[in-house]
């Protein structure tokens, strides 16, 4: 694009094409590797469609983080068992 202030052109095609890949990788990137769980769903968005956990667990990539909430939840119910003794 032809800039009239400078007298040349201060953006090229590259520089565009640069930028959009740029947002999309970025866009993709925080997508597979911030967790989302935080984010309130409802009922019917829960049964529309799979979780990005789900997702991540098909392609691999939550492997150590499911070995994690195993454990938790065993020790939870470790705890409620124990509670449930006493």
């Amino acid at each position: 694009m032809y800039d009239p202030s400078i007298g040349q052109e201060s953006l090229t095609t590259v520089d565009v094409v640069g930028v959009l890949v740029g947002h999309i990788l970025f866009g993709i990137a925080a997508t597979l590797l911030i967790d989302w769980s935080w984010i309130p769903l409802s009922p019917q968005q829960k049964e529309s469609g799979r979780s990005l956990k789900e997702i991540k667990r098909s392609w691999g990539w939550d492997e150590k983080s499911d070995m994690q909430d195993k454990s938790l939840s065993s020790e939870k119910r470790t705890s409620s068992v124990k509670e449930n003794n006493d």
